[in-house]
């Protein structure tokens, strides 16, 4: 799997930037297979205003080439990446159990 991440006014340290691929590592483990690519975006709504305004976007290309996009926005980035991520497993999971059934 492909991972990328990108930014727009938040800084992308060494420890986030494993941090996120720790995360995927764990939330994507048994799909891994699945899925072809991610793409990470993290922005800072707010700017130096502070509050809840770290989001976490990211769009996840399945190898049936369905795309699954997945949000969570907190103050600190990592929880929403976190968040974010624990939220792609459950929705890459369902859309594969779907993509089954209909196949059956």
């Amino acid at each position: 799997m492909k991972l990328e991440v990108r930014s727009s006014n938040v800084p992308i340290s060494e420890a986030l930037h494993a941090h996120i691929a720790r995360r995927f590592d764990f939330a994507l483990r048994r799909l891994a297979g699945r899925v072809d690519r991610a793409l990470v975006r993290l922005v800072d709504l707010n700017g130096p205003k502070g509050g809840p305004d770290k989001r976490c976007r990211i769009e996840a290309r399945l190898s049936s080439a369905r795309s699954v996009i997945v949000e969570a926005t907190d103050a600190d980035a990592y929880v929403a990446v976190s968040q974010a991520t624990a939220r792609l497993e459950e929705r890459v999971a369902r859309a594969l159990t779907r993509q089954r059934s209909r196949a059956a």
